[in-house]
């Protein structure tokens, strides 16, 4: 099976927290600090986060928006387009990380312990939103070289012309982002490091979420029939 996925640096914002800072049980406080984490990274720091961390409100904000970059700029990367310097089209992509980060669908189990440590099963469903429009995308693709073999373009500078190419690509994807699917469900575990008075999952097991957040690209099978409602 063909296999191809957006390529997303992450920023990591696992922060530690104070085993001291809240009364509840273990196994509640670990898994709303996991939930809480998911939450401040992909749909923007919450008041509540920002105190249970200690976090700078504007260094979450960053945070946040920093995340929605990198979706922009893998998207950009993914489907071959050139729209740095093209701040209508960019802000766009951006806004449309935004949808698509704003779409995650996850619950997080309590934390359970087994063998002195404890754990929080993650399950995610990811976002096919690659699967979900890669028929539209390739047959406008198409359409668009035979635009240009026809000479429909010849005029046109090159930066209108890419414009133009990503215009199309971006108006898929904002249409498909309306009625967003999702692939099966995926569970990973996460492993709460503790550490003297405090307690957080470490990078690699964050990187295990987001590497699963949106479903990578399956050489043109069908998007799984899961929908928003």
């Amino acid at each position: 099976m063909k296999t191809r996925k957006l390529i997303i640096a992450v920023l990591l914002a696992a922060m530690c927290l104070s085993l001291a800072a809240c009364g509840d049980k273990k196994d509640k406080k670990y898994q709303k600090y996991v939930n809480d984490l998911i939450t401040a990274n992909y749909l923007g720091a919450t008041d509540e986060y920002i105190e249970a961390t200690g976090a700078n409100k504007s260094d979450a904000e960053e945070m946040y928006d920093n995340n929605l970059l990198r979706l922009a700029g893998a998207l950009e990367s993914y489907y071959g387009l050139t729209v740095n310097s093209d701040d209508e089209l960019f802000g766009e992509i951006k806004e449309l990380a935004k949808v698509i980060y704003g779409a995650i669908k996850y619950d997080t189990g309590e934390a359970y312990k087994k063998g002195g440590s404890y754990y929080v099963d993650v399950t995610i469903y990811p976002i096919d939103i690659l699967n979900q429009t890669d028929a539209e995308v390739k047959a406008y693709v198409e359409s668009f070289n035979e635009r240009v073999s026809a000479g429909e373009f010849n005029n046109y500078e090159k930066e209108a012309y890419e414009h133009e190419f990503a215009g199309g690509i971006v108006d898929i994807l904002k249409s498909g982002v309306k009625e967003m699917k999702y692939a099966d469900p995926v569970t990973v575990t996460v492993t709460i490091v503790v550490e003297g008075d405090t307690y957080y999952i470490s990078n690699d097991d964050f990187i295990k979420i987001d590497d699963l957040l949106i479903a990578p690209y399956r050489g043109g099978e069908t998007s799984g029939d899961t929908d928003t409602d």
